[in-house]
């Protein structure tokens, strides 16, 4: 088995088990791969989500987004996961 596959399905599992308003921010980084942290912050807070910094930052902990340079994304394998089988449903 691909080790894309396998540490995507680790990802996915954790998120499965987050909290509603988490996994509507996921979501939002599954449709928008990589975005800018203010991007990120104000579209968030345009879909209602409150506390979308600390919520972010949670994911990041979690290993669910990864900080880059003014910006958050997906990790590494779950990108793979997307580019090949399309955005998963959690």
């Amino acid at each position: 088995m691909e080790t894309w596959l396998i540490e995507s399905s680790k990802i996915l599992e954790k998120a499965r088990n987050l909290s509603d308003e988490e996994k509507k921010v996921f979501r939002y980084f599954l449709e928008n791969i990589s975005v800018g942290d203010l991007r990120a912050v104000m579209d968030l807070n345009r879909k209602g989500i409150k506390n979308s910094i600390q919520i972010i930052e949670t994911l990041v902990s979690n290993g669910l987004l990864e900080r880059g340079n003014y910006c958050y994304s997906l990790p590494y394998n779950l990108r793979v996961y997307i580019s090949i089988q399309g955005p998963p449903d959690i």
